[in-house]
Formats: structure tokens, sequence, C-alpha cells
């Protein structure tokens, strides 16, 4: 019986607690503890304040030198200072939740160590009008239930690349800025404290801090390193192993994929923006505005994006507005090569429209494209995929998608071959009647 019960709080003490550490803190699934090391760039982060006697010295310091950093409040403290709260937002620092109380995950229950969560979240909330977009769990310790509950939730869990140690029996100003002198490197997310959170923290933590700070900020300049927020760490971010694992599977499957479904390069030019394959139409029938007919049985072209340009676009892009805009200006540039190809092209021939599934769709319809929605089922598998895809190549990651998920809606796009050619095709060019696509005998698009 006694051999029972101790198998049975072995087996609870690993899965609530272990395994969620382990998980978020040793392998960094669902977490984040660097940036870019080819960034320049090193992100500073306060812990445990804000504090009315040390958090206003470290702004004062961080001022002095223009510098950016991250603070994670304690939810308690914010509402106690929010004066020093709104200054943070006022200087330009990014704002982090540290929970409410400052609790050991491992010792609270499911219900209690979600609330700690969101109760900090709705303090800084009520304080700045807005949710906090990182979150730091108090000792970088995670349960099963705030493990699963941040991963599901729009947070952004940050831990550290390393800690400067300023809580330690022994810390001085000199033995702190050591250790940040011995280990900076580009990317590195650096923990410091601004306020004593007993128990194992020493009170004079953060007053060496502070005294280390100045000397500190003069390292990184001689290091060329530039102290940021982690919001604008974070737009330079490396993609995490496994992320990188996924992506390089992904290409095998897009490899695969074209040449089993027949996709071809517009133009021929593996870098276009394009892949077209022919396909018979399997829809209802649709009237498109410039009167060709699309029955069951047609030829249409499926179009797809070249994913390798969409991902060289994502990476410059750092928001969904601007990789929106980027690619409307890369199809633009693209539908005059679509057009040629099509026009010339014997595989084309027989086509009467073009068509893609795409939640990139604003803006198509100045280009000549129509806009229709899908089916609620085809819809959401469709949303799926794609939101998965931009997952993939998005550098800004899950966390961030997640808070543009309303605009992520896949739509239809069409274009009749009749409103391309007239559009992108030179002038010289004799059209076919609208909706037929046989080209006149005798012109230059006849074969």
């Amino acid at each position: 019986m006694f051999e029972t019960v101790l198998k049975l709080a072995g087996l609870v003490i690993f899965f609530y607690m272990l395994l969620p550490t382990i998980l978020g803190r040793l392998m960094h699934l669902g977490s984040i503890f660097r940036g870019s090391k080819k960034s320049g760039l090193v992100a500073l982060t306060f812990d445990d304040g804000p504090d009315p006697d040390y958090t206003p010295q470290v702004l004062d310091v961080l001022q002095q030198y223009q510098a950016k950093a991250t603070f994670f409040l304690v939810g308690q403290h914010a509402v106690q200072n929010q004066g020093l709260v709104k200054r943070i937002i006022a200087e330009g620092h990014s704002i982090g939740t540290h929970g409410y109380l400052h609790r050991f995950a491992w010792l609270q229950s499911p219900w209690s160590a979600t609330r700690e969560i969101s109760s900090g979240i709705k303090a800084i909330e009520g304080i700045t009008g807005n949710a906090p977009r990182f979150f730091r769990p108090a000792w970088g310790v995670f349960n099963l239930f705030t493990y699963i509950y941040l991963l599901l939730s729009r947070q952004q869990t940050v831990l550290w690349t390393f800690m400067s140690w300023d809580w330690h029996p022994g810390s001085s100003p000199r033995r702190i800025h050591d250790i940040v002198q011995s280990k900076v490197k580009s990317g590195d997310i650096i923990v410091f404290h601004d306020r004593c959170t007993k128990p194992g923290a020493v009170i004079s933590g953060p007053a060496n801090m502070v005294a280390a700070l100045p000397c500190i900020m003069q390292t990184l300049q001689q290091k060329n390193l530039r102290a940021v927020s982690l919001d604008e760490l974070l737009l330079c971010q490396d993609p995490y192993i496994v992320k990188k694992i996924l992506r390089s599977l992904w290409q095998v499957w897009e490899y695969c994929f074209e040449r089993l479904a027949g996709l071809r390069p517009v133009g021929g030019q593996e870098n276009s923006l394009f892949r077209l394959a022919v396909r018979h139409y399997r829809g209802r029938r649709m009237e498109l505005p410039d009167g060709t007919t699309l029955l069951p049985g047609d030829k249409i072209g499926e179009l797809h994006f070249n994913n390798k340009f969409l991902q060289k676009i994502t990476t410059t892009a750092r928001s969904l507005e601007l990789i929106g805009l980027a690619l409307l200006r890369e199809t633009r540039r693209s539908l005059p090569v679509l057009a040629k190809t099509v026009s010339q092209d014997p595989a084309y021939q027989g086509i009467k429209a073009l068509m893609g599934i795409t939640m990139i769709h604003r803006g198509t319809s100045q280009l000549g494209f129509s806009v229709y929605d899908l089916t609620p089922g085809l819809r959401s598998l469709v949303a799926w995929y794609q939101r998965w895809l931009m997952f993939l190549l998005h550098p800004g990651g899950l966390s961030h998608l997640r808070r543009q998920w309303h605009k992520l809606t896949p739509k239809k796009v069409v274009i009749s071959k009749h409103e391309l050619l007239k559009r992108y095709l030179s002038d010289n060019i004799a059209w076919p009647e609208r909706g037929k696509t046989n080209p006149a005998k005798g012109t230059a698009n006849a074969r």
C-alpha cells in the first residue's frame, strides 16, 4: 500500500510539476529564451516590480543611455504603483506580466495557478488599457495546467538566456557586471530584479543591480550591442530548432506535392510567384463580372503561390498588413508573366478562368479578381491549413498570428482568362469574345 502511494505521488510530481517545466524551461517548447544571434540586440528584463525606490532609478539609467527594456510586473505591485507603470509605458519600454502575487506554480492547484496568470494580466490591462503580450512564470517553473493554459492563450512566454544573479546573497555591483560582461552575446535575454521578492532573494539585490547598471550599459556599447525591448528583439527572432525541422519537412512535402499535383512554375522560372495547374471546375455555375460563365467540367487554371517566395516576403514584412501589401505588389508585377504564359502555352489554351484560394486576398479586386466566400466546411479546413503554413513561414510565430486570427479568413479569388489577357497582355493581341476561350484565327494568340 505504501509503495503504491509513493508511485502515485511520484507520477503526480512528474506529470504535474517536472514534465511541464522540462518542456517549457529546458526544452523551450512554447517559450522564448533568446532572440536572433545576428541582430546585434539584447533585451534587458526586470522582474518583480514595480518598486517605488528602485524602478525609477532603473528608468533614469535607461533614459541616460537611450536604452529600452522590458519590465515583468507583479500584479499587486503594479496596482499599488500605477504611476510607475504609466511612466514605463510613456518612456517606450515594454511590459510583461509576472503573475499577480508571484506564486510558485508547483505549490498551486490548477485553478489558483491559472487565476494567478489571468489576474496579473487583468491588473496591468486595467492600468494601461492593453493586455500585456509577454508572460514570465515566477521562478521560471510551470505546472501542467499553467503550461497548457499558456500554450492555448495569447500570451508569449518569455524566459531568459542567462540571469545576472543579482538576487543571490553573494551578489555585488562588480559581480553582477562581470557576469553580464562575460556572458552577453547578440540576441540574449537577461534577467535583473528591480524589487526584492523573498524567499531566497537578498534585500540588497536591487540596490546592487542599480549600481551595476551604468557599467553594464557601457559594456554593451563597447560590444556594439544595443539594449532594446522584447518587442523589438523578437522582430529579428531566429526560428526555433523545432520550427526549423518542421520547415525542412514541409519543403520536402512541397516538392512532392508540386510534382504529384502537376503544378508548374509560371514562365518556367522556379523563383516566380505563381504555380499553375489545369483542373476541371467542380463548383456551381458561376457568372463572372465580364460575362464569362463557368460550368461544372470547364477547364480552369488552378493558381498557387510559390511558398518559397512567400517565405521571403514574410521575413521582411512583420505584420499581416505589410505581408499583404508586399504580396499585392508582387502579384501586380507577376500578372503580365502569367498572362503571357496563359496566352502562349498550349497547355492552358482551353481554360476559361484562373482560380485560387488565399487568406491574403485584400486588394485583389483592384487587380481584376472577383472574391467569393467558401463553404463553411471547406473554409475551416483551408483556414487550418493556411494558418499552419503562416505559422511556419512567419517569424512572429503562433502567438503573433493568434492576435490577428480574425484577418486570416480564406477566400476564393477568380479572374476570367479574357479579363486577365485584356488587363495584362500587350495591346497587339486580338481578343476573343467574352466567355469564349478559343482565339480568333489569324491572331497572335491563335494556335
